[in-house]
C-alpha cells in the first residue's frame, strides 16, 4: 500500500492506494506519529480511503491502531476526515470511526473530499473544532 502524508493549507492529508496490508497500516501509522511530533498545534486531518483496491486487515488490526491513537494524545482538539466512495472503504471507515472514543478527535466519513476539507474548514484553528 503506498501511501502518502503532507500539509496542505495547514490540514495534514494521508493518501492510501492499492492494497490497505497491516504492515504498511503501521507504517503509515509510524510516519504520521513522526508528523504530530514537530506540530506545536496538532492539525485537523483528512484520510483519503478512495485508492485503496484491497484491504488485508480486519477488525484485530483496526483495533490496534485505534488503541495507538488514543494512546497519543493530540496537543489539542482535532477533526479528522475520512473519505470513502466504496461500500468496502466506508465499512473500514466506519470500524475505525466506532473503535475510535478518543476525546479530543471527532472524527467524519465523507464520500468525496471537498465536503471533507469543507468540514475541516469549518473548524476554528485555534480550538480543534
Amino acid at each position: 500500500m503506498p501511501f502518502s502524508i503532507s500539509t496542505v493549507d495547514g490540514v495534514i492529508r494521508i493518501v492510501l492506494s492499492g492494497t490497505l496490508a497491516a504492515e504498511q497500516l503501521v507504517r503509515m501509522a509510524n510516519a504520521l506519529v513522526e508528523v504530530e511530533a514537530v506540530c506545536h498545534v496538532c492539525p485537523h486531518r483528512v484520510t483519503d480511503l478512495t485508492g485503496v483496491t484491497r484491504f488485508e486487515v480486519g477488525f484485530d488490526e483496526m483495533s490496534e491502531l485505534a488503541r495507538r491513537r488514543r494512546e497519543m494524545s493530540p496537543a489539542n482538539p482535532i477533526r479528522s476526515a475520512i473519505v470513502a466512495s466504496t461500500p468496502v472503504q466506508v465499512g473500514f471507515a466506519r470500524m475505525f470511526q466506532t473503535l475510535n472514543d478518543h476525546p479530543r478527535i471527532t472524527l467524519r466519513i465523507f464520500s468525496d473530499l471537498d465536503a471533507a476539507l469543507a468540514w475541516i474548514a469549518e473548524a476554528p484553528a485555534d480550538s480543534g473544532l
